[in-house]
């Protein structure tokens, strides 16, 4: 037998002065943010600045923060990030890659604010170059690589 929940099985009470960020604003992220926040939970949504879904965040009358700023502005923190990367998030950890995983300690900050492990590349700038290498490779056989911009 199927069991049912209600909004009266639900004690919405223990947010009550709580800020939740939504980490993600994909199907499960978009979900959770709007229901929390038409729920009268106040909601943050962390994203990329460039994202294209900052502005549909916005469009939902919802606040839109950076992730890490999202994370310590609050007080529960839902990722809610594609399937297909968080079982690697959750097995391995978020791996930094590039110029910015040079920034000393920045492994540390994500760490401390997420509580997910974070590791820097061996070699975060080569791993970048590795990486488009690898979609250049992927590329259909017309060998023109499309760009655009989220």
């Amino acid at each position: 037998m199927i069991t049912k929940y209600y909004d009266s099985d639900c004690n919405l009470g223990l947010l009550d002065n709580k800020t939740v960020a939504i980490i993600g604003f994909g199907s499960q992220g978009h979900a959770h943010a709007q229901n929390l926040h038409e729920s009268g939970v106040k909601v943050i949504v962390g994203l990329r600045p460039d994202s294209a879904s900052c502005q549909k965040a916005k469009d939902a009358g919802l606040e839109v923060m950076d992730v890490e700023s999202a994370a310590k502005a609050a007080d529960v923190v839902m990722m809610l990030v594609p399937d297909e990367l968080a079982a690697d998030i959750y097995d391995t950890g978020i791996m930094l890659a590039g110029g910015g995983a040079l920034l000393a300690g920045l492994d540390l900050l994500i760490s401390r604010v997420t509580g997910i492990r974070t590791v820097v590349a061996k070699s975060p700038i080569d791993s970048v170059s590795v990486g488009i290498g690898r979609v250049i490779e992927s590329n259909d056989s017309s060998g023109i690589l499309t760009y655009r911009t989220r």
